[in-house]
């Protein structure tokens, strides 16, 4: 079936404003909000040693 993923969801439900920032995030190096969610998993379980990459910080001007 073409609509049948390989794997079940999982679903995470994280507020608003930091689901927007991530995707944000993610679009700035090139990625998806889930390419980024199993990188981090799989850093978690031990798969892995490199974490996801993220954008550089944003830099605040004096009084913010």
């Amino acid at each position: 079936m073409p609509n049948k993923h390989a794997y079940p969801a999982i679903t995470p439900r994280p507020h608003p404003e930091l689901k927007r920032r991530a995707q944000e995030a993610v679009a700035e190096v090139g990625s998806t909000l889930n390419a980024h969610v199993i990188a981090f998993l799989e850093w978690l379980v031990g798969d892995t040693d490199e974490l996801p990459e993220r954008p550089e910080p944003k830099k605040l001007g004096p009084g913010e």
